[in-house]
């Protein structure tokens, strides 16, 4: 709403722009593996003026802790590996016997839900963001 206002906006991405990206994991973020296989994300509670009062009246405890699955944790894998979304699908496709599009659906709504929960970013190549 206030971009509108101010004049700002956010880059329009087609979807070759987001097949093109690299997702980034979010650097506050902590993740690790664990002997199951399955990767373990900590977020830490942002340390500002008014959740450190809040954390005094109710419990907010300092971290919070996501464990993914088998699937989950095979897109974090490749997420750390900075491959393209485009090479995701493919990797995703074969590694789950999968075809083309069903996969680049179920991978595009996963990075979705990780990019609204402020667990992963999008690096799009500045050569697709120069041409609009």
């Amino acid at each position: 709403m206030f971009e509108k206002l101010l004049g700002q906006r956010k880059p329009k991405l087609t979807k070759d722009d987001l097949l093109a990206s690299r997702p980034v994991i979010n650097q506050a973020i902590t993740w690790t593996e664990k002997d199951d296989h399955v990767i373990h994300v900590e977020i830490r509670r942002r340390d500002v003026w008014w959740i450190k009062l809040l954390s005094k009246l109710i419990f907010t405890p300092d971290k919070r802790s996501i464990a993914l699955d088998e699937t989950g944790s095979f897109v974090w894998k490749m997420i750390d590996e900075h491959q393209t979304v485009r090479h995701m699908i493919g990797q995703l496709a074969k590694q789950y016997k999968l075809n083309r599009r069903e996969s680049e659906a179920a991978l595009i709504a996963y990075l979705r839900t990780l990019a609204k929960k402020n667990l992963v970013g999008f690096e799009v190549p500045t050569s697709r963001l120069s041409r609009k």
